[in-house]
């Protein structure tokens, strides 16, 4: 049993050249490898959305809330609901610190509720109210 499974493993090179030639091989193969993956990828999408300047931050919110009905917006919106709707800078999500700032400069109110169970809070943005 043993003579078998050492007949697939391949014998240790005996000399430097030996050595080259196998350094070669995998070194073409894996070039070879490499070049047929590139090909054979689709064409990257172009990213002109990303490329464009960014309206500022508030004007995009404000016309995200704007599609919001007044109804989900009396029950409050959470901030990381809203940040994963609005692209940021580099392609990324916005900062939640501007996010809020925006949110405060358009009139909204943010609203903690503390839970004394498991000392956690929710916060919840709610549009500013006349009387308040």
């Amino acid at each position: 049993m043993w003579k078998a499974l050492s007949d697939n493993v391949p014998s240790a090179p005996t000399s430097q050249q030996e050595v080259q030639t196998m350094n070669d091989d995998f070194e073409e193969g894996l070039v070879a490898r490499l070049l047929r993956y590139s090909r054979e990828q689709p064409e990257p999408a172009k990213q002109e959305e990303n490329s464009k300047p960014l309206v500022p931050l508030h004007t995009r919110l404000k016309r995200l809330l704007d599609t919001i009905p007044q109804s989900v917006q009396r029950q409050g919106l959470s901030l990381l609901d809203l940040q994963a709707r609005l692209r940021g800078r580099k392609g990324g999500l916005p900062h939640i610190g501007e996010l809020g700032a925006a949110m405060r400069r358009l009139g909204w109110q943010r609203r903690r509720k503390w839970s004394e169970e498991d000392t956690a809070f929710s916060s919840k943005w709610y549009p500013k109210q006349p009387n308040r």
